[in-house]
């Protein structure tokens, strides 16, 4: 699956100019781990992310440490987005393949990325949640679209079991067509994995 597929589009964004005040109720009321920052073409420059905003000096509270309260000045709280948000972040595009980016959410431990067309301009957020959804489609919904796409291709003898997200096809040819047959129920929203089982024909290609 491609991450064009599962994208998440018209997403709120905000400037590297936009106040932090604002930012973080943004990302309070949306309820979204992390927010783009573009620039004015709509260029992706940065994200400014939950974990970017705990960074910041918190006062603590005295009850919790049982001491006096310190009459210090305040740590001064940032005025804008551009000096809290990580710059140049890792961002994915609509043709990423859905499981790479899922390996890096899952390394980074990030919530979110960025998806970008090859102009860097904006195109929405893919997130942990968004491919968790799609792990979670049925197995009788997958064999409807992996039937359906198979069928496009007038191969009457395939026939289709899904067991547990995993695809098996039985009674392709070996060679050209199985990995056809691969490819195309890979492409299957919720596809854990795929299983070709040729039959005894002659290998093509």
């Amino acid at each position: 699956m491609l991450v064009g597929e599962l994208v998440t589009r018209d997403v709120v964004h905000v400037r590297e100019t936009s106040a932090l005040d604002a930012a973080v109720r943004v990302l309070a009321e949306h309820r979204v781990s992390a927010l783009p920052v573009v620039d004015g073409e709509g260029r992706v420059v940065g994200i400014l992310s939950e974990a970017d905003v705990l960074r910041l000096h918190l006062s603590g509270d005295p009850r919790s440490h049982l001491r006096p309260v310190v009459d210090e000045p305040p740590e001064p709280w940032p005025a804008t987005v551009g000096e809290v948000m990580t710059p140049e972040p890792v961002v994915a595009h609509e043709g990423s393949d859905v499981a790479e980016v899922a390996h890096v959410l899952a390394d980074t431990g990030w919530k979110s990325l960025p998806v970008v067309d090859g102009n860097h301009l904006l195109i929405g957020m893919v997130s942990r949640s968004d491919v968790i959804r799609e792990l979670s489609t049925r197995d009788a919904d997958i064999w409807l679209r992996v039937v359906r796409d198979l069928g496009q291709l007038d191969r009457p003898g395939w026939t289709v079991s899904v067991a547990r997200g995993v695809v098996t096809v039985r009674g392709v040819r070996a060679g050209r067509d199985a990995r056809l047959a691969a490819a195309v129920a890979a492409t299957a929203p919720g596809v854990r994995g795929v299983l070709v089982r040729p039959d005894d024909t002659p290998p093509e290609g």
